[in-house]
């Protein structure tokens, strides 16, 4: 295809290049927009920005890096994934290549390019996986490598529809929040265990686009609309956990607002509406899924596809 047009994270995203990653997107247009352009050559960027992200590895090396300057915007780049200028105002993404395969490029673009434009569109966004369980939002906290993506997907396998992965995007709606379809991917870890199988993958309409040595990212079928959120688990693996998922009535305010998926735009402002979100978060049904490093996915699946139940 010539270009691309997708909404995603509450975005109307429209592209002058192919986006792979974007390919299957089918939620509605919400009116927020987004332009993307590429080139391969780096463009000027001006002196005087500030480091305000400083991603590494366990042993110094860089993961990827945010730069601010008040007029440019944002410059969102790693040596794996190319260089991206986001405006100040959200609208406008200019990403610079580097003759990377679109596979590199696009990896940031959709984990944290996309992400921070919606936030400066007013939207939350929350380190979550996330599915649609008749009709409603329900939403997976917890740390990196917790198993939040392979849950997703085992609830997809079990019936739900897959709206999110790692990054949530809600928006605060006259009766509560609501839920907006992520990118139809997922990266799954390749060094988690148990993954699911690839039986498991074509079942849900999915295939797997790209590896590395990090991760598999598949596309499955996304959910069409956004969804009211009336759920929210955190997944607490421990090496003392119990063998059989047990959940737990939970209330931590400050848990709550660390699973922000940014902490850098720290204007009032932003701080504010995080501050009503949580809020907002915190009157839902929120509970912690405790479980010990042996728990499968399809186990975790069924506790929390019976947990639902009871709650429905």
């Amino acid at each position: 295809m010539s270009g691309a047009r997708a909404t995603v994270f509450g975005l109307d995203v429209r592209s002058q290049v192919p986006l792979s990653f974007l390919e299957g997107s089918s939620a509605p247009p919400t009116g927020r927009e987004l332009d993307i352009d590429a080139a391969q050559t780096a463009c000027d960027w001006p002196a005087g920005s500030q480091l305000i992200c400083d991603e590494r590895q366990p042993d110094g090396r860089p993961i990827f890096s945010i730069e601010s300057h008040p007029q440019a915007g944002y410059r969102i780049r790693g040596p794996k994934y190319g260089t991206h200028l986001l405006s100040a105002d959200g609208r406008r993404v200019r990403c610079l290549t580097e003759s990377l395969p679109d596979q590199a490029w696009q990896r940031l673009l959709i984990a944290q390019v996309l992400p921070f434009a919606a936030l400066l569109h007013g939207l939350e966004v929350f380190h979550a996986s996330a599915v649609v369980w008749r009709g409603k939002a329900i939403a997976v906290l917890g740390r990196s490598r917790a198993g939040k993506t392979t849950l997703a997907l085992e609830l997809c396998r079990r019936g739900a529809s897959f709206l999110a992965d790692d990054v949530l995007a809600l928006e605060r709606g006259s009766d509560g929040l609501i839920g907006h379809p992520g990118t139809p991917v997922a990266g799954v870890d390749r060094a988690g265990q148990p993954q699911p199988l690839d039986a498991d993958i074509s079942s849900l309409g999915g295939q797997v686009i790209a590896v590395d040595r990090r991760e598999r990212i598949v596309r499955v079928r996304g959910a069409a609309q956004p969804a009211p959120l009336t759920a929210l688990f955190l997944l607490d693996r421990r090496l003392d956990g119990p063998a059989r998922p047990r959940f737990e009535p939970f209330s931590d305010p400050k848990t709550l607002l660390a699973s922000t998926f940014n902490f850098v735009l720290g204007a009032p402002e932003r701080l504010c509406g995080l501050l009503d979100v949580c809020a907002l978060l915190a009157r839902l049904r929120v509970e912690r899924v405790l479980a010990g490093p042996a728990a499968s996915a399809r186990e975790l699946g069924a506790a929390v596809e019976q947990r639902l139940s009871v709650l429905a």
